[in-house]
């Protein structure tokens, strides 16, 4: 089963240019068989690849499992019918290649989600233990913002019931929520896992809606926002709180209209614990609890089906 998600590439037109936008929100990076890869800093694990292409979209979405289950897993695959794939160019080695229903290829091999060495924020909660104690909690504004890990994306499916019973069934993915009944999805790893790693929205093709990038509190998350913002990147959406999941988001559109969410404190989902599937009407009020303003009209466009 997919248990931890490992890195997302990208096709696109200008490296140079995606390059500045994901090292302005804070990431790392290194040129590596002509593409370049990018992490999170104290995270030791490739977050996005980019590779050049006549336009953006998904490249492939890497995925972690144990090397006990690669075996199970191929016998798992040929027992559905799936087929396995040659590498891409500029993949890293290793691992197993197969296509999802709507033809996005996924890697699968086995590999653990790397621990995050910057220390956690520390946070003080009413009726806990302070853990920030004679210090001032709001910081400066220049203060380091910059993601700590890769948590999910959400990709468009032209079939949102097919691929959640490809990702579940095949892949041992679970279902965690729902908004309408074929309008958006949302999966998370096999055992332990954060609400989603992955989620689909309905669409007339194909695509990458967004990125999502774990930040170590509010004030990193909007700080981060803001200087993306600052440095001429289109506001997404935010700030504002998810109902499914329940993170915290403010999206910024990269260079070709595609989005990043920085998120903090997401719902997380043990292996073991008994969690209802809710299913949402579908509509705008569903992808909010609260925000500064409503979702954008053009929220859920598809925008690289209109490159």
């Amino acid at each position: 089963m997919i248990r931890s998600l490992q890195h997302v590439a990208l096709n696109v037109p200008d490296l140079k240019a995606g390059h500045a936008f994901y090292t302005a929100m804070g990431l790392e990076s290194h040129v590596e068989n002509g593409s370049v890869v990018l992490r999170c800093p104290g995270r030791a694990q490739d977050q996005v690849r980019l590779i050049h292409g006549p336009r953006k979209s998904l490249a492939w979405v890497g995925w972690g499992t144990r090397e006990g289950d690669l075996p199970f897993l191929l016998d798992h695959l040929a027992s559905h019918g799936v087929a396995l794939r040659e590498a891409p160019p500029h993949a890293p080695a290793g691992g197993l290649w197969l296509a999802d229903p709507d033809g996005v290829l996924l890697n699968i091999r086995a590999a653990e989600p790397a621990e995050q060495t910057r220390p956690a924020v520390e946070i003080n909660n009413p009726g806990t233990h302070y853990h920030r104690v004679a210090r001032r909690g709001a910081p400066h504004r220049q203060v380091e913002a910059k993601p700590r890990k890769l948590g999910h994306l959400l990709k468009f499916s032209t079939d949102v019931n097919r691929d959640v019973r490809f990702y579940t069934e095949v892949l041992g993915m679970k279902l965690s929520d729902r908004i309408g009944a074929d309008m958006v999805a949302f999966l998370r790893c096999g055992g332990d896992s954060d609400h989603h790693t992955l989620a689909l929205a309905a669409s007339e093709a194909p695509g990458l809606h967004h990125l999502s990038w774990e930040m170590g509190n509010l004030d990193q998350l909007q700080l981060c926002a803001e200087r993306l913002i600052a440095a001429g990147y289109k506001d997404g959406w935010g700030v504002g709180r998810h109902i499914y999941g329940s993170n915290y988001f403010h999206y910024v559109r990269d260079p070709w209209m595609g989005l990043n969410e920085l998120f903090w404190d997401i719902d997380f989902i043990p292996e073991e614990s008994p969690w209802q599937v809710e299913v949402a009407e579908a509509g705008p009020d569903s992808l909010y609890q609260w925000a500064t303003v409503p979702p954008p009209e053009d929220f859920l466009t598809n925008y690289e089906r209109l490159q």
